[in-house]
């Protein structure tokens, strides 16, 4: 402890000493070690870190596969035959959410309610803060009476008062009965509509507003969560629920027939939760990792280029009895000390930066609630600053043990010798691996540039300008008489009121009105779900049998002229096709491809499983709108007329003049003039709606080419650093070969020379490792192979200005020195 105590103040004394060292070092360290930090508790907050629940590992999300549709929801008697015939469930509930009026707190707020079945949180082994939470033993065919509510929303309607429990609040005109508030980090193990769920309810589903008795065949139920059996893996319980799929066809033949496609199939919960950013967090995180390598090298460099000025003091301790362990136990310690102060300093900016970092992530990476910093943070960065200082001072102590104390002292201290050509010899090597590195993450970065340029240049399909959304909620109470809008004659009259209202509005130019999951780009920013049916084709003698599915909206006449869908076959709707007139749909060019090829689909006949759009002919055909992305290929779609058929979640278009601040009001006060307990939220535009569904690839892009960028940088230096060297080691050999009449270029020629060498090869290691690296990243590749040619060709070529640059600095310092004066250098 004496010697380390020792070590450590000598290190101290002489790094001070050098404070531009020092100052270069910490800070490329604090780079260095605070990107790997940052991503690291990132990756570890949504990806490694186990689901705050009892044993985690155990909780499942059921999905239904239909018709080769992934996740098309559950009927009540299937989500029944798993809770109480299967093998495979401890416990299984409903996961229902949808948009809510609460009324009964400090003011009347939309907020995010989630159904459920009775037994959700002795499911999830959650307790409720303050309170109670409904168990199996409230269950009623319909919706329970008590419901249980987050912290924050208890602290923001109800002011955190404790005397909460047994309050009575209004969700949907229905009353209920407060039992629970859960605790502030309490977060439902799922991704909701648009916000956190912030207020539970439990059904039972067998009762109104559900249909009575329950229908096999109506897949109302969005999905379920479920926890195995003790001791149940999830590979044998798929198996088990494979079987009990067979068991479910047998038993019922017409619900389930073979050409349905019918599949359970179960999913960890947080591998659902997580699995659409699992790519991209891995691939930053491998990156990060690169930039802390390519700094780890730089400060090496730098170390290897310091201790040539100290083979002097080197070898006076060793002649005074300094053993080899010593020297390198000393050097070790400098470098770990540098290290230090390099985490230290990178925690303390990740500190300061923590809310400007976290404003750059997109609002649908989950968890993001559960990223901080704690005793973990504090211990990775203790972990990555001694690995980073054994890292790069371990070159620069062997170095410093092979010095000869005969020989270094009568060289006097020079920085010439074996030494120099050693530790030259080292530098070169350390700015190829730095190069190498470097091409890997530039040509990472290339490629997703590549991509997003490319997905940039597609066309949504729509012309999103001048055009603002924003969504209704029609609430749709338990007691079915107390219902203003329970039928679709109802919702049409609402929808032509709406339409009637805003059209002759100031700066309305056009306005529509369609389902939520008629929005474009709406479900890709996880706002509102998909809505798919499963249809088949009556008409057609091959295919009357077989079951289709495709997404589904209802939309009024005017919505494809006002967001400019063109219409390719047939026609569109108009006001007479309400519901007097007969069943029609409009289908997109998608839809037309993969079902009628060969064929004209105009007066072809559409029949649903569950009569949403009961036989409805084909009208006509609308181009393609890329709603669940721009890199996404569109799929099929039916759209119905919303004076026909329609739902609760309501969307309103209008293409206006005004302003995002301006229409709102305008919503608002339309609204409230029609019906007040209508209430208005998500409005926003379509261009925010289109920037929000690019969300992961901007934050991807953002991130890489900044670690690319920052490698580049850090690999310049490195190139200029060693040809620097190198130039002042030749300064008296271009002083003769100017005396003998080399010319400026022959000089500049001989500088640049031996760092291109360095540059080339480094960058044709960096061309190899990118051929493997970059197939890691395919997923977040759009229209753009792995092995990309252009990137390829183009990301060298970038290198070789750069290198060409580092090394012309010094080289110019070669050729203005007079040979004279290189003579006497």
């Amino acid at each position: 402890m004496e010697n380390l105590i020792a070590d450590l103040r000598y290190a101290a004394r002489t790094l001070v000493k050098t404070p531009a060292f020092l100052l270069v070092s910490v800070m490329t360290l604090a780079l260095g070690i605070g990107g790997n930090i940052a991503i690291f508790t990132l990756v570890q907050a949504v990806l490694l870190q186990p689901l705050p629940f009892p044993q985690p590992e155990r909780l499942v999300r059921i999905f239904d596969d239909r018709a080769g549709a992934r996740d098309v929801g559950m009927s009540v008697p299937e989500f029944e035959d798993l809770r109480q015939h299967s093998d495979i469930f401890e416990q299984i509930s409903v996961i229902f959410p949808v948009p809510t009026a609460l009324t009964g707190g400090e003011r009347v707020e939309r907020v995010e309610m989630l159904g459920t079945s009775p037994s959700y949180f002795d499911m999830l082994r959650a307790k409720p803060a303050l309170g109670r939470a409904y168990t199996q033993a409230d269950w009623v065919p319909g919706f329970l009476d008590p419901v249980v509510i987050s912290d924050a929303l208890w602290k923001r309607q109800f002011g955190g008062d404790p005397n909460v429990i047994g309050k009575r609040i209004r969700l949907d005109e229905d009353g209920y009965t407060i039992t629970g508030v859960m605790a502030p980090d309490f977060r439902h193990p799922g991704k909701g509509l648009s916000s956190d769920v912030e207020v539970w309810t439990a059904a039972g589903f067998v009762a109104a507003p559900f249909p009575v008795p329950p229908v096999r065949g109506l897949r109302f139920i969005p999905g379920a969560i479920g926890r195995l059996k003790p001791g149940l893996s999830i590979k044998e319980a798929q198996q088990r629920l494979d079987a009990f799929v067979r068991q479910s066809q047998q038993s019922y033949p017409n619900d389930y027939p073979n050409q349905s496609r019918w599949e359970l199939r179960i999913e960890p919960v947080q591998s659902s939760l997580t699995g659409e950013v699992r790519p991209m967090l891995i691939v930053l995180l491998a990156a990060v990792a690169f930039v802390l390598l390519i700094v780890c090298v730089n400060v090496a460099t730098l170390l290897i280029a310091r201790s040539l000025t100290r083979m002097h003091e080197f070898a006076i301790r060793q002649a005074l009895g300094a053993s080899r362990s010593r020297l390198v136990r000393q050097v070790l310690t400098e470098s770990v000390l540098i290290s230090l102060t390099g985490a230290a300093a990178a925690l303390l900016v990740l500190q300061f930066a923590r809310d400007s970092l976290l404003a750059l992530l997109p609002q649908e990476v989950p968890r993001l609630n559960e990223i901080h910093g704690d005793w973990r943070v504090i211990a990775l960065a203790l972990v990555l600053s001694i690995f980073s200082g054994i890292l790069f001072g371990l070159g620069p102590a062997l170095h410093a043990t092979i010095t000869n104390p005969n020989d270094d002292l009568k060289e006097g201290g020079r920085t010439g010798g074996q030494h120099g050509i050693r530790q030259s010899r080292s530098r070169a090597a350390l700015v190829t691996l730095e190069v190498a590195l470097s091409v890997v993450l530039l040509i990472s970065a290339g490629l997703l540039i590549r991509s997003f340029s490319a997905m940039l240049g597609e066309r949504p399909g729509i012309d999103p300008r001048g055009v603002t959304v924003a969504q209704i909620w029609i609430p749709r109470p338990n007691n079915p008489d107390a219902n203003p809008y329970l039928n679709p004659p109802q919702r049409a009259r609402l929808a032509r009121e709406i339409v009637h209202r805003l059209e002759t509005a100031p700066g309305v130019q056009s306005v529509a009105v369609g389902l939520s999951t008629n929005v474009p780009f709406l479900s890709n920013a996880r706002l509102v779900g998909r809505n798919l049916i499963a249809f088949s084709f009556p008409d057609n003698a091959t295919s009357a049998q077989e079951e289709y599915t495709a997404d589904y909206g209802a939309v009024s006449p005017n919505y494809f002229d006002l967001l400019k869908l063109p219409l390719k076959k047939g026609r569109v709707f108009t006001d007479h096709d309400d519901d007097k007139a007969p069943n029609v749909v409009v289908v997109n060019e998608a839809f037309a491809r993969k079902f009628f090829p060969q064929q004209n689909p105009i007066g072809q006949r559409v029949r649903d499983k569950d009569r949403t759009i009961t036989d409805s002919e084909i009208i006509g055909v609308v181009g393609d709108v890329l709603d669940h992305g721009l890199d996404q290929a569109p799929e099929p779609r039916l759209y119905g007329s919303i004076l026909q058929r329609s739902r609760q979640l309501f969307a309103v278009f209008l293409r206006t003049s005004a302003n995002l601040t301006t229409t709102r009001q305008l919503l608002t006060r339309t609204m409230e003039q029609i019906d007040p307990e209508l209430p208005v939220y998500g409005v926003t535009t379509m261009d925010e709606l289109i920037s929000s569904s690019m969300a992961r690839r901007r934050l991807a892009l953002f991130l890489m080419s900044t670690f690319a960028a920052l490698a580049l940088f850090l690999a310049s230096l490195g190139i200029y650093g060693v040809t620097a060297f190198l130039v002042k080691q030749r300064v008296q050999e271009f002083g003769i070969r100017m005396a003998l009449g080399a010319q400026i270029r022959d000089i500049l020629v001989l500088a640049v020379r031996p760092g291109l060498v360095l540059v080339s090869i480094g960058a044709a290691a960096g061309l190899v490792g990118s051929m493997f690296v970059t197939r890691l990243m395919s997923s977040l590749l759009f229209a753009v192979s792995s092995t990309d040619l252009f990137t390829f060709v183009t990301v060298p070529l970038v290198l070789a200005v750069v290198a060409v640059i580092a090394c012309l600095i010094p080289a110019r310092y070669a050729t203005r020195i007079s040979p004279a004066e290189a003579l006497r250098h």
